[in-house]
């Protein structure tokens, strides 16, 4: 299992005119993503189907990015103790090969990020710890100026990437190009995944597909906004049997491209 997406070479896919974006996800079988946590405000990867081996593959997609597109909710999440993890790439001595394989390639220690926001609601505690980092929030142009003053203050570099609120797939993937990143790997929840399938830039989904019925009437799938039209028609382009996890239950890896995607 080890070094199973860590071995797709991504970098091949890379060019100068269109930068490669990239997500991963796990599903149970009847399409839940997350689910409400016992005792907190957020939903989380349910304990059912969250394991160590797809853990491990998400953490390879991460060490071949040099961008994270995740949201603002997350640093709302961490600031109440609620996230699942720190952004990837891991500190543990589990990922120690991929911290070194990112810097034998010439990458920088750990990627840099990209928030989605509209409300500009990021705790200043949270962003604390990414100092290391270089930190983007992509908005609206109808942003408020004031959390946007704010944010710059803290020496977070904020960007407008289409109109209202909200940023917008295209406008944000190319500003992002515009600051130099190829590979961009989308760790955020439904919202932002519907912004960029919407957009069509994005252009691969990794997906593990756990062999787990969870149930249940509060969840979150893959998409999270109106009927796509024409819906997206992504492509198999590889499929992994795991026959040991979770519990040796099984789940399937699949990769999946985006052929039809208009890049940013």
């Amino acid at each position: 299992m080890a070094r199973l997406y860590l071995d797709h070479p991504l970098h091949r896919l890379v060019d100068d005119a269109t930068p490669l974006v990239y997500s991963n996800f796990i599903t149970s079988l009847d399409g839940r993503i997350a689910l409400p946590r016992p005792g907190q405000a957020s939903h989380g990867v349910p304990a059912a189907i969250g394991n160590a081996r797809d853990w491990r593959l998400y953490q390879e997609l991460a060490a071949q990015s040099d961008l994270l597109i995740t949201s603002a909710r997350y640093f709302r999440q961490f600031a109440t103790g609620e996230a699942q993890d720190t952004l990837p790439v891991g500190n543990d001595e589990r990922f120690a090969d991929l911290r070194t394989w990112r810097l034998d390639q010439g990458l920088s220690a750990q990627p840099d990020i990209a928030v989605f926001s509209a409300s500009l609601d990021i705790p200043h505690a949270a962003l604390n710890i990414y100092r290391a980092r270089r930190v983007h929030v992509l908005t609206g142009t109808d942003a408020d100026p004031a959390r946007m003053a704010a944010l710059r203050a803290q020496g977070v570099e904020v960007h407008a990437a289409g109109g209202g609120t909200n940023a917008e797939g295209g406008p944000a993937i190319r500003v992002l190009q515009n600051l130099g990143y190829r590979r961009i790997y989308v760790i955020a929840g439904p919202s932002v995944f519907y912004t960029l399938v919407r957009a069509g830039v994005l252009q691969r989904l990794y997906l593990t597909l756990a062999h787990r019925i969870l149930g249940g009437e509060d969840f979150d799938s893959l998409t999270w906004g109106s009927e796509l039209h024409p819906a997206p028609q992504p492509r198999l382009r590889s499929l992994f049997y795991d026959a040991y996890a979770p519990d040796d239950a099984g789940q399937l890896l699949a990769c999946y491209d985006f052929p039809e995607s208009a890049g940013p």
